[in-house]
C-alpha cells in the first residue's frame, strides 16, 4: 500500500472556501475600510485645496489680479473670490464630514500679493469625521505652501 503526502486539491479548496467566509465576516464589521476611504478622500481634499491655492498666487503673480481665499463660516467649505470687486471666482463645498479652519481655530483668509507673497499665511487644518488631519502650511515670507499631517 502506497502512503500518501500532503494535501489534495478538493481539501485546499475547501479550505480555502472556509478561510474566505471568515474573512468575508470578520471585515465588513471592522471601520478599517471606511476610515481608509475618508482618509484617502481627506487627502484628495487637501491636495485640491493646495491646487486652489497655488492658482491664486500664480494668478496674482503673473496677471496682477489678486484673488483671495476664504473658509465659510460654518467651515465646511471655502470661496475663491476677487480682492478688488468681491465677485466670487469659485466657490467650493467640502465633502460631508470634512471641515477646514485654521490651526488655531477659526476662519481662514489667505491673499497673495503681486510678488506671490501671501497676506494671512497661516496653517490650514482639514479634519474628516473620523479625527484625522491634514494640515496645509502657507509659509509667510516665500508663499510656500506644503502639506503635512500624520495620516498624510
Amino acid at each position: 500500500m502506497k502512503k500518501e503526502e500532503g494535501l489534495t486539491l478538493i481539501e485546499l479548496v475547501t479550505v480555502l472556501a472556509i478561510l474566505s467566509v471568515i474573512v468575508l465576516i470578520v471585515i465588513p464589521s471592522s471601520n478599517f475600510f471606511d476610515t481608509t476611504m475618508s482618509n484617502v478622500r481627506l487627502t484628495l481634499i487637501a491636495h485640491e485645496v493646495v491646487s486652489d491655492l497655488r492658482y491664486i498666487q500664480q494668478k496674482s503673480i503673473f496677471e496682477g489680479e489678486i484673488l483671495y481665499f476664504k473658509s465659510k463660516l460654518d467651515n465646511t467649505g471655502y470661496y475663491i473670490n476677487r480682492y478688488d470687486d468681491n465677485k466670487n471666482v469659485r466657490t467650493k463645498n467640502l465633502p460631508k464630514g470634512i471641515k477646514i479652519s485654521k490651526k488655531d481655530g477659526g476662519k481662514v483668509e489667505i491673499y497673495f500679493n503681486q510678488m506671490g507673497t501671501p497676506i494671512g499665511a497661516c496653517t490650514i487644518t482639514l479634519k474628516n469625521d473620523k479625527g484625522s488631519e491634514i494640515y496645509i502650511s502657507v509659509a509667510v515670507v516665500t508663499g510656500r505652501i506644503m502639506i503635512s499631517g500624520k495620516n498624510y
